[in-house]
C-alpha cells in the first residue's frame, strides 16, 4: 500500500504565497477551491486551502494572493462555515480604515439563477472586500447550476484564464518551471499503521567504554504488553502469546473481535433495552433486577440481522453532535407507490442550555444525520484495491486530516475509516479521476481517464459519471489497474457529509420530561432515493439506505440547527401575518412546522388574536398516495389547503395555463424563467400543478399578497417549480390589477417592504 509513482515538492520562493478560502454547504465550492490550490502549488506558491472560518483576517492579509470560492445558501445567505469570518469582516470599526489595502484577491461564486438572490454571497463578499480597500488581481466569476453544463460552463474558462493571468503577472524565476500536470504533488494526509510505529526496543546503559553511552535492547514481553495498553489495542495484553502471533494470526484475532457473534457485540445492545424500559433503571439498584439485554441469558440466542443489512452501531465523535434514538420509522406511501417516503421520529437528549438555545427557533429547525457505508460495499472496495491483509490493522491517529473527518476511534482501522467516514459510493469528481490517472501503469486505462477530464469533454464526463450516477466503487471496477496507496486515501476519497432534513413539527410540546431526563421530539419526512439509472443500474442514496434500515431504538448522531427561514415564526406578531405557502412533495415538512408554530404562538382564535389567514398550495401526484398530513389540516381553521394532484387525471382549466410573463426584463432570474418556459407546453400539458391552482384562485392570492406584511413560502424540488410559481404569482398581480405591468410585478415580489419571499428548494 505504499505510494506509487514519484512526487515533487513545490519550491519555496520568498513572498510567494496564496490563500484559498471557501464557503460550502454541499462540497462543490470545496472541490473548486482544492483545484485552485493544486494549481497554485504547481506554480510554486506556498498554498493554504481551507474554509473561511478557519482563517484569521490578519493571516489572510499577509498572503500575496487570495482566492475566495463560495456558494450561496438560503435567501442569499453565506454558507455556515463562513459566518464567523463574515461577521469579523463586517465589524463596524473596520469601516473607512482601508485595512485590506494590501490584499489582492479574486472570487468565484457558485449559484442557482432560479433563486431571486443569485450568487448573492459572492457578490456581498466582493463588495465588502472592495469597500475595505482590497484590490482585484483577476475578474470575478459566477457559476450557474441552471446552465446547460452546470457550474463548469463558466468555471472552466475562468480557471484557464486565471492560470494565464497568474503566470503572466506573477512570473517564476527563469531557473524554476511549473510542476507539470502529470506529476504528483506530496501527499497531504499521510497515514501510518500503528504496529509500524510502536516501540519494540528500549535504551539501556552501554556496558562498555566509559559507561556514558546507551544502546538499544529488545523489550521483554511484559514491557511490550504494558506499552500496548497505551494504544487502542490494549486488549492484546490479555491474549495469551499474542506477541508471538504471526501477522496473519494477529489479523484473524482482530477480525474475530469485530464479528457480531463476539460477546461484546451483544453488550452493545444494552442501551436499546434500557431505553425501552426506563422505569426500572431510573431507581436505585435493586436485587434481582435484570439490567442486561435479555438475549445474553437465552440458552439459544436469537439471530442478529445480517450485518450487511443494518447500519454500524457506532456514534461518531462529531463536535456539536447530539445522540438521538429512533422512535418510529414509518413508510407513509403505499407499498406499490414508486417512491418510499419515511416519517421518522427522533428522541434527542438535551440539557437546559440546549433547550434555551433551540427554543427561539422552533418551527425553523433542521436535523443533520450522519450516514455510514455498508459492509458489502466496504468489502468490495478493499478487494478491488488489494487491501485485505491490512484492512483490520490499526492506524495511527492522523496528524493531518480533511475537514469533517471524525474517526470513530483514536486509532481506527482502514476498514473503520471506510465504513464510518469516507464516501465510497459518491459520484466521482473531476479531481478524483485526475488523481486516478496517476495511479495506474496501464496506458490504455490512463488514456481513458485523461480523456474524461480533458477540456471540452464536459458532456462526456457528465454522461459517464453524473447522468448514470456512477459511484466511486463502480469507477474503480471499470479501471482495475488503479491501486490507491494508503498515503493518498484521505486526500482522494471524499468525507461523508451529514444530510440535512427540515424538521416537520413546530409545536412547543416537542420538549418533554421523563424523570430526570430532558429530551426533544423531532420529526422528519424523508423521500428515499431509489431508482434505476439510464444504464438500468439500481441506485440507493447513501443516507436513504441508512435511514431505511434504522429500526426503533437505533442510536444515531445528529446535529440540530436553525433553518433558513427569515424569522417567519419568531413571535406572535409574525404569526399573525397573512401567509401564502406553496409546497411540493416532502417540501411540506418545513411548511407543516411553520403552521404548527403559528398555531402555538396564537392559540386564541377570538378577536383577531389567532394566526393570520393562510393559503397552502400543496402539489403531489395522487390524493391516495402522497397527500402528506392531509388528516391534520382541519385542526387549523385559519388555514385553507388547496391541493394539486398531477397524476389523478385532473385537467387544468385553460385560463390557468396561460401566462403573461413572456416579456420580462432580462436579468439573471428572468433569463432563467425564459429558458424554463421555452418548452412550457410539453412541461405542464394535461397535468395539474401548483402554478395552475395559484392562477385558479387568483383573487384569494391577490387579497393576501396585498395585505400588510404578507409572507410567501416556497418549498420543494428545485428546477422549474420555483420558477413556475413565481411566474404564476406575477400573473396574479397583473390580472388582478394590483400592478400594471410584468416589470412592476417583478419589482413587487422583490420588495421586502411588500412581501417576505422565502424559498427553500433542493
Amino acid at each position: 500500500m505504499g505510494d506509487s509513482g514519484t512526487w515533487v515538492q513545490a519550491t519555496v520562493i520568498p513572498d510567494r504565497t496564496m490563500a484559498v478560502l471557501y464557503g460550502s454547504e454541499t462540497g462543490n465550492s470545496e472541490e473548486i477551491a482544492k483545484e485552485i490550490g493544486d494549481l497554485a502549488e504547481r506554480l510554486h506558491f506556498q498554498t493554504t486551502v481551507g474554509e473561511m472560518d478557519s482563517f484569521k483576517l490578519g493571516d489572510v492579509v499577509r498572503s500575496s494572493l487570495v482566492v475566495f470560492v463560495t456558494s450561496t445558501t438560503g435567501q442569499g445567505d453565506m454558507p455556515k462555515n463562513t459566518l464567523k469570518f463574515w461577521k469579523n469582516l463586517r465589524r463596524e470599526k473596520l469601516n473607512n480604515t482601508n485595512c485590506l489595502g494590501s490584499m489582492r484577491f479574486t472570487i468565484f461564486g457558485l449559484g442557482d439563477s432560479s433563486y431571486l438572490k443569485f450568487n448573492w454571497a459572492a457578490r456581498k463578499l466582493r463588495a465588502r472586500l472592495l469597500q475595505l480597500g482590497a484590490a482585484e488581481f483577476f475578474k470575478p466569476g459566477e457559476g450557474d447550476e441552471r446552465h446547460d453544463d452546470g457550474i463548469d460552463s463558466i468555471y472552466f474558462p475562468w480557471f484557464e484564464e486565471l492560470k494565464k493571468t497568474v503566470l503572466a503577472d506573477f512570473p517564476l524565476p527563469d531557473s524554476i518551471q511549473p510542476i507539470p500536470e502529470g506529476v504528483q504533488l506530496p501527499p497531504k494526509y499521510p497515514l501510518e499503521f500503528l504496529l509500524n510505529m510502536e516501540p519494540r526496543t528500549k535504551k539501556v546503559p552501554d556496558g562498555g567504554g566509559d559507561g556514558d553511552g546507551e544502546v538499544n535492547a529488545p523489550l521483554s514481553e511484559d514491557e511490550f504488553k504494558y506499552l500496548a495498553t497505551r494504544f487502542r489495542c490494549a486488549d492484546r495484553s490479555h491474549v495469551d502469546s499474542f506477541f508471538r502471533m504471526s501477522d496473519a494470526d494477529h489479523t484473524a484475532e482482530w477480525m474475530r473481535r469485530r464479528e457480531p457473534t463476539f460477546p461484546a457485540d451483544v453488550a452493545r445492545h444494552d442501551h436499546l433495552w434500557e431505553d425501552a424500559h426506563p422505569r426500572e433503571f431510573s431507581l436505585l439498584d435493586k436485587a434481582n433486577t435484570l439490567k442486561d439485554h435479555p438475549e445474553k441469558y437465552l440458552l439459544e440466542p436469537t439471530s442478529l440481522p445480517d450485518p450487511a443489512q443494518r447500519p454500524p452501531v457506532v456514534l461518531l465523535p462529531v463536535p456539536g453532535a447530539w445522540k438521538a434514538r429512533v422512535l418510529h420509522n414509518d413508510r407513509v406511501t403505499p407499498p406499490d407507490h414508486w417512491q418510499d417516503v419515511r416519517f421518522i421520529g427522533l428522541q434527542i437528549s438535551v440539557d437546559e442550555n440546549q433547550i434555551r438555545e433551540l427554543r427561539p427557533h422552533i418551527g425553523n429547525l433542521t436535523v443533520a444525520i450522519f450516514p455510514m457505508n455498508y459492509p458489502e460495499d466496504v468489502d468490495e472496495l478493499i478487494s478491488l484495491m488489494g487491501w485485505e491483509a491490512e484492512a483490520d490493522i490499526p492506524l495511527c491517529a492522523p496528524q493531518y486530516r480533511p475537514k469533517g473527518l471524525y474517526p470513530a476511534y483514536p486509532q481506527p482501522t482502514l476498514r473503520e475509516l471506510l465504513t464510518h467516514n469516507l464516501d465510497i459510493t459518491a459520484v466521482p469528481k473531476r479531481s478524483f479521476i485526475r488523481h486516478l490517472s496517476w495511479l495506474t501503469n496501464d496506458e490504455r486505462e490512463k488514456e481513458r481517464l485523461q480523456e474524461l477530464i480533458a477540456p471540452g469533454n464536459q458532456q462526456e464526463l457528465y454522461d459517464y459519471t453524473s447522468r448514470p450516477r456512477r459511484t466511486i466503487i463502480e469507477l474503480l471496477r471499470d479501471f482495475p489497474s488503479v491501486k490507491v496507496p494508503l498515503s493518498r486515501l484521505l486526500e482522494l476519497f471524499p468525507v461523508i457529509r451529514p444530510r440535512e432534513f427540515s424538521v416537520a413539527n413546530g409545536s412547543v410540546r416537542v420538549f418533554g420530561d421523563s424523570g430526570t431526563r430532558r429530551w426533544i421530539l423531532l420529526e422528519i419526512l424523508a423521500a428515499l432515493v431509489e431508482y434505476k439509472t439510464i444504464i438500468r443500474k439500481p441506485r440507493q442514496g447513501l443516507c436513504s439506505r441508512y435511514l431505511k434500515t434504522l429500526v426503533p431504538g437505533s442510536r444515531i448522531s445528529v446535529q440540530v440547527r436553525p433553518g433558513s427561514s427569515p424569522c417567519i415564526v419568531p413571535n406572535p406578531s409574525w404569526a399573525q401575518r397573512p401567509m401564502i405557502a406553496i409546497a411540493t412533495g416532502t417540501g411540506i415538512a418545513p411548511i407543516r412546522a411553520i403552521i404548527e408554530r403559528r398555531q402555538e404562538l396564537c392559540p386564541d382564535q377570538q378577536q383577531d388574536q389567532g394566526p393570520g389567514p393562510s393559503l397552502l398550495f400543496f402539489g403531489c401526484r395522487n390524493r391516495a398516495a402522497d397527500f402528506y398530513f392531509h388528516h391534520q389540516w382541519p385542526r387549523f381553521p385559519w388555514l385553507k389547503v388547496i391541493p394539486a394532484f398531477s397524476r389523478d387525471g385532473i385537467e387544468p382549466a385553460k385560463h390557468t395555463t396561460d401566462s403573461v410573463t413572456g416579456a420580462l426584463p432580462k436579468d439573471d432570474l428572468t433569463q432563467a424563467l425564459s429558458a424554463a418556459f421555452a418548452g412550457a407546453p410539453q412541461y405542464d400539458a394535461h397535468k395539474n400543478y401548483v402554478q395552475h391552482m395559484i392562477r385558479k384562485h387568483a383573487d384569494e392570492v391577490a387579497a393576501l399578497l396585498t395585505r400588510k406584511d404578507a409572507v410567501v413560502c416556497i418549498c420543494g424540488n428545485a428546477g422549474r417549480m420555483p420558477l413556475s410559481v413565481r411566474a404564476a404569482l406575477m400573473d396574479v398581480l397583473v390580472t388582478c390589477k394590483v400592478v400594471e405591468t410584468v416589470e412592476d410585478a417583478d419589482k413587487w415580489l422583490r420588495n421586502p417592504e411588500k412581501v417576505v419571499y422565502w424559498q427553500e428548494t433542493w
